[in-house]
């Protein structure tokens, strides 16, 4: 089977000296590249840690917003606030649909997080 399907394919190598440590190297790699990025991680995490950013939104007069603050539209807010560039895959928060104060988790990794809060405000009414 390895010789005639797994080798041909690249699925598989020969289990050699050569080879093992060749996958040793690789693992240690790996492992300093997941410090680095955990550390990476961690510096954008304190930096958005207890940040509170403040939009303002159309609103009808019971506080339901015009539309909703998206994730898109925070992690905008978030670049601009703290100078650092995030996915909005990252923000674990549904859709803002009402004005008040709203808590927002970014999430990172299973184990670094970031909590933040969005103060949504209505616009001034132009009479």
């Amino acid at each position: 089977y390895a010789r005639n399907f797994l080798f041909p394919r690249n699925f598989a190598i020969p289990a050699t000296e050569g080879a093992k440590n060749h996958l040793q190297l690789m693992k240690n790699s790996w492992e300093k590249q997941a410090v680095r990025e955990k550390q990476a991680f961690l510096d954008m995490a304190s930096k958005i840690e207890g940040l509170v950013i403040k939009i303002t939104r159309r609103a009808g007069d019971k506080g339901r917003l015009f539309g909703s603050v998206t994730s898109a539209e925070l992690v905008s807010e978030i670049s601009k606030s703290a100078k650092i560039d995030i996915d909005k895959k990252l923000v674990v928060a549904d859709h803002i649909k009402e004005v008040g104060e709203h808590a927002v988790t970014i999430r990172f990794t299973g184990e670094v997080k970031a909590h933040m809060k969005v103060v949504v405000v209505p616009e001034e009414k132009q009479d």
